[in-house]
């Protein structure tokens, strides 16, 4: 078993997050259920030049990060069908404004994948994150939707935990 104080672990557990994902089709909305493959033609909305930024330092909590080792066995960190679960806080300016919930598993041995699915709670809504990430202490995700004042959300989340601090800038599409 490794420990999750490895840097190169912490990484990508700590946002094997939230995960990753290169951005889904941006900006475009449905306007009708026959848009939904239901039958007709689907129409599909020009995308918004606007876009809202949202930045976020992201700080572990203790004791809400579960690993399970299943995967192969590996002296330097995660290997595939490895697992882990983690919840962490989202500062603004000192301030927690909300949480990211993050579960991933390794998918790739040799380059050190893991498929990771993650949810920032937010004032107002969630905004649903997806992708695969890397042992790189960057990476980006894809915004995948969200809830509330997040309904219908595109763009991408950017993490770059190479700093002292972990950071999340949330970059949406057409909001």
């Amino acid at each position: 078993m490794f420990s999750m104080k490895q840097p190169v672990a912490r990484s990508a557990a700590a946002l094997g997050i939230a995960a990753l994902l290169a951005s889904g089709i941006a900006g475009c909305s449905t306007t009708s259920p026959a848009s939904a493959g239901i039958g007709g033609t689907a129409v599909v909305q020009p995308a918004s030049n606007k876009t809202t930024t949202l930045t976020f330092d992201a700080s572990d909590i203790d004791g809400n990060m579960a690993m399970v080792d299943l995967g192969g066995k590996s002296a330097d960190g995660p290997d595939i069908g490895d697992m882990v679960s983690f919840t962490q806080n989202l500062s603004q300016d000192g301030k927690v404004v909300g949480q990211v919930h993050v579960s991933s598993v390794v998918v790739d041995h040799e380059k050190k994948l893991s498929e990771s699915n993650g949810t920032m709670v937010l004032d107002g809504g969630t905004i649903q994150l997806s992708g695969l990430v890397s042992m790189d202490p960057t990476f980006t995700l894809a915004i995948t939707g969200g809830t509330g004042k997040y309904l219908g959300a595109t763009g991408v989340m950017d993490f770059d935990g190479s700093g002292p601090t972990q950071v999340m800038k949330v970059t949406l599409s057409g909001k």
